[in-house]
């Protein structure tokens, strides 16, 4: 009797929580959500079998028929957007310009409501024009810049020296690091272990939050339940040892400071720290940490994984290298390496960038967003408060825009034999939330990218076929582990 009476109460509630969630004529179609879990096992689920959530969500549109998606994880609903038009209208509308405050985010920003990246409203926007700005007086883009690059690019080739089979992604991870730390503190972070516990770090942390970052959004409350078991408390383990890592630089780089001498990104935060002092409380030395951990996170993972499919891509499809390589040959003297400005000479190089970014960018969902007031999407009302999530890669694949998408082909940015750049490309975002750092994240690609192919042929190792490209999915997806043949040229 009490097995019988204990199946009528959840059917019951199952019940009222589905009329509850009950979807109007006007709200975006979704799996039915069941109590407490939502959708997130079906979602887990479809993720694991196709390759990726980009991929689950693909699945999901194409059963719904729509390229707006309700899907609830846990207690939380999300939107998720699919589609060039409805994608550009998010990125580009204000409404969709906020953040959401959740569990995840909440670890992300170390426990505050700051830095750039997850942030919003007038701090955000402030914040965000002072990163623009600062960067502009560093050269961004400019000469001093490449200088920073080019020292990076010959560390690189001096430990590719003499070819063989290798892995790249320890050797030009490393570079990556210093290009990113000499614009933030002035100076190289150099070699040795304290780099490198730096990067595993960056790399750790990246990777835990792929596993359980999703849980604890979905299900906040296990923090409290299982904190070991949910990597809650790993999370803040790893972000105490970041936030250690660069208060104690930003404490080395307060003692040497000279107010009129500022030569970095720390040094000039410092100096607005000093000018506002009496007037704002945005600008503190929490704020600076956040503000170089956005730095960090996204110029050091997007730039890796980027080099990452761009090598591996050099491997699979040999006379694209070959084509390239005739290119840098061409137009670059063999007794330099490339620059900056050599990006305009080599546009099938830059047709290569595009199409590798294409068809594997790092983030294939990007977001979250909050919306900030109601508003609509082709006939569906978004109501204010409304987290969205935006799906890049059906805009990347879509046959409409790119005829052959899975077809990896660098000519289909030419007409008549004329380049034309990538003009729908998604990669740093559009409008108000566009990366501040594209500039410097395109330049270090570039020269390392271009720097290492105009100095070597890269091969399958001996014995080894690589003939595709396999992924590895999570939050940023990126290419299974590999090894090259370097042969230098």
């Amino acid at each position: 009797m009490i097995m019988v009476t204990l199946i009528l109460l959840i059917v019951l509630f199952t019940l009222l929580y589905a009329l509850a969630n009950r979807r109007g004529p006007d709200q975006p179609p979704g799996p039915f959500p069941w109590p407490i879990i939502g959708n997130r096992f079906l979602v887990k689920r479809l993720t694991i079998k196709y390759g990726g959530l980009h991929m689950a969500i693909r699945k999901l549109c194409k059963e719904y028929g729509e390229n707006v998606l309700t899907l609830h994880m846990g207690s939380e609903k999300v939107l998720v957007v699919s589609g060039n038009k409805l994608v550009l209208s998010v990125l580009k509308n204000e409404p969709f310009d906020g953040r959401p405050w959740n569990e995840f985010i909440k670890i992300r920003n170390l426990g505050k409501k700051q830095g750039i990246s997850m942030n919003d409203g007038q701090d955000w926007k402030d914040l965000r024009g002072w990163m623009v700005h600062t960067l502009k007086d560093f050269g961004y883009g400019k000469s001093a810049m490449s200088d920073m690059i080019i020292d990076e690019m010959n560390e690189v080739l001096d430990k590719l020296k003499g070819g063989g089979v290798r892995r790249l992604k320890p050797i030009f991870a490393p570079a990556v690091i210093n290009v990113l730390w000499r614009l933030s503190t002035g100076k190289r972070f150099l070699e040795g272990a304290r780099l490198q516990y730096f990067i595993d770090l960056m790399e750790r942390r990246a990777n835990v939050f792929d596993m359980v970052g999703g849980l604890l959004t979905t299900f906040p409350w296990i923090r409290h339940i299982a904190p070991d078991a949910s990597g809650y408390n790993v999370l803040l383990e790893l972000n105490k040892e970041l936030k250690g890592f660069l208060l104690e630089n930003i404490s080395e780089h307060r003692k040497g400071y000279i107010l009129g001498s500022e030569a970095d990104l720390i040094d000039k935060f410092l100096l607005k720290m000093l000018d506002v002092k009496e007037t704002s409380n945005v600008y503190t030395e929490d704020q600076l940490v956040m503000v170089l951990v956005d730095l960090f996170l996204a110029g050091f993972l997007t730039t890796t994984i980027t080099l990452e499919f761009l090598f591996l891509n050099m491997i699979v499809h040999q006379d694209v290298q070959r084509k390239l390589q005739k290119e840098i040959d061409s137009m670059i003297p063999a007794d330099r390496l490339p620059d900056i400005p050599d990006k305009f000479k080599l546009p099938y190089t830059d047709a290569v960038m595009n199409e590798s970014q294409r068809m594997w960018p790092v983030f294939p969902v990007i977001g979250p967003r909050r919306v900030l007031q109601d508003t609509n999407l082709e006939h569906f009302k978004i109501p204010k408060e409304s987290t969205v999530l935006i799906d890049i890669y059906s805009v990347n694949r879509d046959p409409n825009l790119f005829p052959d998408p899975d077809v990896f082909n660098p000519e289909r940015y030419f007409k008549d034999g004329v380049y034309e750049p990538d003009s729908k490309s998604l990669t740093f975002g559009r409008g108000k939330r566009r990366c501040p750092g594209e500039v410097l994240a395109k330049s270090a690609t570039f020269m390392l990218f271009a720097g290492v192919m105009q100095k070597f042929t890269l091969l399958p190792p001996p014995g080894q076929e690589l003939n595709s490209i396999e992924i590895v999915p999570g939050l940023a997806i990126s290419p299974k582990p590999y090894d090259v043949l370097l042969v230098p040229r």
